[in-house]
């Protein structure tokens, strides 16, 4: 059975078809719907790559600069080190498939506690973005969200750090205990 995650400031629903540790690290399956201007900003992978199959309407995907509009049937890979985002051009919600590979526990991860938080009201209103700057360490670390930025790598040594602090304090632990269906 699939785990499914709801956002509802976004009303955007993520469902784990294949998570990592079922396709014994090979990838994960994830299906998404996406509301009429849903989507996320630019950023790249260092761990994975991303492969998008939409199911029904259009997807939009920015990708190295180029507007690419995907219909059910067609697929596009992203590789490692891309800049690109996805998004829903439209005025109809949207569903898509994204394989990520290899498999990534810690997108599972991301998923499951970011949705978390919005449910539980702590998050700063449509930024998403934790109360707590550990907790939203911990989910910069997990999702592997890259951004060329100069402050974003000025500050990237420094998140390591932050990681490391929030996992002796317990704070993964208490998260993934709380939020993610084990």
């Amino acid at each position: 059975m699939p785990q499914v995650y709801l956002n509802p400031v976004t009303k955007e629903k993520a469902s784990i078809l294949k998570t990592s540790a079922q396709t014994h690290g090979a990838y994960i399956l994830i299906e998404v719907v996406l509301q009429p201007g849903g989507g996320n900003p630019i950023h790249f992978h260092k761990r994975f790559t991303e492969d998008f199959y939409p199911l029904q309407g259009t997807l939009g995907v920015h990708y190295l600069g180029e507007e690419l509009f995907l219909r059910p049937g067609m697929q596009f890979k992203i590789p490692l080190l891309d800049a690109h985002r996805f998004y829903n051009p439209g005025d109809q919600t949207i569903v898509f498939r994204a394989k990520l590979e290899p498999g990534q526990p810690g997108f599972e991860n991301f998923i499951a506690v970011l949705f978390g938080f919005v449910g539980d009201g702590t998050t700063f209103g449509k930024k998403q973005v934790p109360f707590h700057p550990l907790h939203a360490v911990l989910l910069l670390h997990w999702v592997d969200n890259q951004v060329d930025h100069f402050l974003f790598r000025c500050i990237k040594p420094l998140l390591s750090v932050l990681v490391t602090l929030s996992r002796k304090l317990g704070y993964e632990k208490h998260l993934l205990q709380k939020y993610k269906s084990l």
